[in-house]
């Protein structure tokens, strides 16, 4: 239904561009007037200007440039009129590199529409012409062709919409038609003017009088369209920022992209956007905005083109050669756009994108995917690398606790085993002596069996992991107080909470254990203060007692020589995070812990 719906709307426009080439031919024939040279090429400058700088409307833009073309209609003819129009809306799409069927539609239907408009006003004003005043007919012909005109272009282009398979919605063409309404309201309101004035018989009307009277018309159209190109610019810009700040900060959350909202069809202005990942093994789809072909098939061939040409391509216009880029999309979708993410001639994914239109990219759009790619390229690579370094990491714990075992468990086990046989070979001689032993070993069983279940706790899910960083604070502090303990223990959160990744949380749940412990066996202090603070740039941790404090210089003496000391340990663990830990400690005034970890926040957690 979508083929036989495109291939309607194509017949269509030509059509359209085949009844616009006519009446320009026909034009051409018909005129019979030579126009001033001044006047005539001032008027010319002043439609390029407005042609190509037009002014912003609903989700495109309009040239503000009927007064002019209207002008050169009352003072040259219809036929010029048609022939400039025509010729100069097609300079302007071509000099703006617009794909071929739109520089030949857009004129055709521009002629079109005045063709038509003028004729209707001119055989519904033809019996009233005597019974009006001059100024008076020349005012409603202009209101009726104006308003003709609009009519006819936008009828011309609403029926392409309804033919097209897009969906072209009544909320749409609402916002469009009062769009363009406002349009014809102020061509119309200008040109009154233009016959207010032309009515008081100032003077000769040379090029210096139209100079002086469209001025204020090519201004605005010059300061709104700048406008309105500055203004998407710095949206573009905020929606880069967006996607920069939102990639980075969901870097630590296994479902990264999932999870973030990012702006890619904002940033890019297309119609479908499409991102895969490859992780080493596999390629797996990490975004959609778009539809996906169902056909799962395919992909490998698509994957295998992107290997063999691991460069941007713009695919126009589907067929035998390029019809690999068109795999994930529709048939809606005309041009497609494909960025490799590459990084040291490796491929970690592809970004694809597609609009509606055939030869719809520009090489702006190609900067901005490019830009877009690089930024990706860097976020996937650093999230590679984090899981990297956090597979290492639990391999190093788990190869510490390994040898924990070996080194402790599994010695005491021998020194235990070698007691027993001794005990076994002096039991009949030397009963004391047997019971010596076996009361050696069995207290040695009983510490290896208690640091047996602490490996094999330590090998389960961390607590963190389970319930959560702010849970396992509360569980650890109401443990404390449930063991006994006197001391008062406040903990609060600042800010407002965001995901932080499993390696983060468990290295703050570390510092704040080894930290409180520290406090309960040596600081003798009275009250613990514990915040957990959050911005839009840091996580911040700090526990601070009001203990007897010790000297910095002299602990640290003491970690060389104690190498499981816990500032050392710490200290180690915040480097792992690339984060900061700072240590204000002196006698007599207490210790405060303070652990820095950069951070970038765009989206809420729901944390408890």
């Amino acid at each position: 239904m979508g083929f036989k719906r495109e291939a309607a709307a194509s017949k269509y426009v030509s059509a359209i561009i085949l009844f616009g080439i006519t009446i320009w031919i026909y034009s051409a024939f018909s005129i019979t007037t030579t126009p001033d040279f001044f006047i005539f090429s001032t008027l010319l400058l002043f439609l390029f200007i407005t042609e190509n700088f037009p002014i912003p409307i609903w989700k495109g833009l309009s040239a503000l440039s009927f007064p002019l073309f209207y002008t050169i209609e009352l003072l040259y003819g219809l036929g010029i009129t048609i022939i400039v129009l025509g010729g100069m809306v097609c300079l302007v799409h071509a000099l703006n590199k617009r794909p071929f069927r739109i520089v030949l539609f857009n004129p055709a239907q521009l002629m079109l529409s005045f063709f038509g408009a003028v004729h209707i006003a001119d055989f519904l004003l033809f019996s009233v012409k005597t019974w009006l005043s001059p100024f008076g007919y020349a005012e409603i012909r202009m209101i009726l062709v104006a308003g003709l005109f609009y009519i006819l272009n936008n009828l011309i282009v609403d029926t392409l919409l309804i033919i097209r398979p897009q969906s072209y919605p009544l909320k749409m063409w609402k916002t469009k038609t009062i769009s363009e309404s406002l349009v014809t309201l102020l061509s119309i309101a200008y040109m009154t003017l233009m016959f207010l004035l032309g009515s008081q018989n100032r003077g000769v009307v040379d090029v210096f009088s139209y100079i002086f009277f469209f001025s204020p018309l090519v201004a605005l159209a010059l300061i709104s369209s700048f406008i309105a190109r500055l203004n998407q610019e710095r949206n573009r810009l905020k929606a880069l920022y967006k996607i920069s700040t939102t990639l980075n900060a969901h870097l630590p959350s296994k479902d990264w992209l999932q999870e973030a909202e990012l702006p890619f069809l904002e940033f890019l202005g297309t119609d479908a956007v499409l991102l895969f990942l490859y992780d080493g093994n596999s390629w797996k789809q990490a975004y959609q905005n778009g539809m996906l072909s169902s056909d799962e098939g395919i992909y490998s061939e698509f994957f295998d083109q992107l290997e063999s040409k691991p460069s941007m391509h713009v695919c126009n216009k589907k067929n035998e050669n390029n019809k690999w880029g068109f795999t994930f999309f529709p048939e809606s979708i005309k041009s497609v756009m494909i960025a490799p993410l590459k990084t040291e001639e490796e491929i970690l994914g592809v970004l694809l994108t597609g609009r509606t239109r055939t030869h719809a990219f520009s090489a702006v759009d190609t900067q901005s995917m490019s830009t877009l790619a690089n930024q990706l390229t860097v976020a996937w690579k650093t999230k590679l690398l984090i899981s990297e370094r956090e597979k290492r990491i639990l391999l190093e714990e788990r190869n510490r606790i390994a040898r924990e075992i070996h080194d402790g468990i599994a010695q005491t086990l021998a020194g235990s085993v070698m007691q027993l046989e001794s005990a076994q070979r002096v039991f009949t001689k030397k009963p004391e002596r047997t019971k010596q032993l076996v009361a050696v070993s069995t207290e040695k069983l009983r510490g290896s069996l208690k640091e047996l279940r602490e490996s094999i706790y330590a090998l389960r899910p961390y607590l963190t992991e389970r319930i959560g960083l702010h849970q396992a604070i509360k569980a650890k502090i109401q443990s404390v107080e449930e063991e006994g303990h006197t001391i008062q223990i406040h903990f609060q959160v600042r800010g407002t909470p965001c995901r932080l990744s499993q390696m983060v949380e468990k290295v703050i749940f570390d510092i704040f254990q080894e930290s409180l412990q520290n406090v309960l066996k040596h600081a003798k202090a009275a009250k613990v203060t514990i915040i957990l603070s959050y911005s839009s740039d840091q996580v911040t941790f700090r526990i601070k007692d009001d203990g007897v404090g010790f000297s910095l210089y002299e602990s640290m003496i003491k970690a060389r020589q104690e190498p499981h000391y816990g500032i050392l340990n710490m200290n180690e663990q915040s480097d792992t995070l690339g984060a900061s830990l700072h240590i204000d400690s002196a006698k007599g005034k207490g210790t405060e812990i303070k652990l820095q970890i950069p951070h970038l926040e765009t989206k809420e957690a729901n944390i408890p």
